[in-house]
């Protein structure tokens, strides 16, 4: 599948399932999501497709960077929650070691080791140390694109290193149903988030406010 396809997907799958309680719980999910629903496609690397991997490493920091910004001006607490009970190098390590697993993955074969559950456990393990709260949205953003590339008519070695993948040969990346997945995970993205933020907002403070107003 396509990477905006794996993005919406990715982020859809993580709210629907753990639905946030929080404001910083939505903000990282969304964050999360979508970094786990990218990141397996870095080790893309023929010319044509190096490029798509260079644009998903670029997407990537843009949504760490869009959480952060996020943060600033809502004011909504994740840096407060990441320093609340982690020291620097608590958080700093971790994230090394992500960038590290990433950086070696970038160079392996396409739908080897960054598609594989090695590579799930380990960069999970990476985000739950330094974001608790995020792990388990990059996680199910990974697993859906896991499993969403396993229908398609390459194999995935989902057990990497051995060399056996899995292929389903159902559908191609770019046809039809990349499409469906598309629009249904975005729209599923936007209703999940709307959901949240409605179980969220003080609606008796609202109907106070409006209450006074008339």
């Amino acid at each position: 599948m396509m990477g905006h396809t794996h993005l919406a997907v990715g982020v859809a799958v993580g709210l629907a399932i753990f639905v946030p309680k929080t404001w910083p719980e939505l903000l990282a999910g969304i964050g999360a999501g979508a970094l786990g629903g990218l990141i397996c496609d870095i080790d893309v690397g023929t010319s044509k497709s190096h490029k798509r991997a260079d644009m998903i490493t670029m997407f990537s920091a843009i949504i760490v960077a869009a959480v952060i910004l996020a943060d600033w001006f809502f004011h909504v607490g994740i840096q407060e929650k990441l320093m609340q009970n982690e020291t620097f190098v608590q958080v700093f390590a971790p994230t090394i070691a992500f960038i590290c697993i990433c950086a070696y993955g970038k160079g392996t074969p396409h739908r080897t080791f960054m598609h594989s559950i090695l590579a799930l456990i380990l960069l999970t393990t990476c985000v739950g140390i330094a974001v608790p709260i995020a792990a388990p949205y990059f996680c199910m953003g990974f697993l859906s694109h896991i499993i969403m590339d396993i229908f398609n008519k390459r194999r995935v070695k989902i057990l990497w290193p051995y060399k056996k993948g899995v292929c389903l040969k159902l559908c191609s990346s770019q046809g039809k149903v990349n499409k469906i997945l598309f629009y249904s995970g975005t729209l599923a993205s936007c209703l999940c988030i709307l959901f949240s933020v409605y179980r969220m907002y003080d609606w008796a403070s609202f109907v106070k406010v409006i209450s006074n107003i008339w």
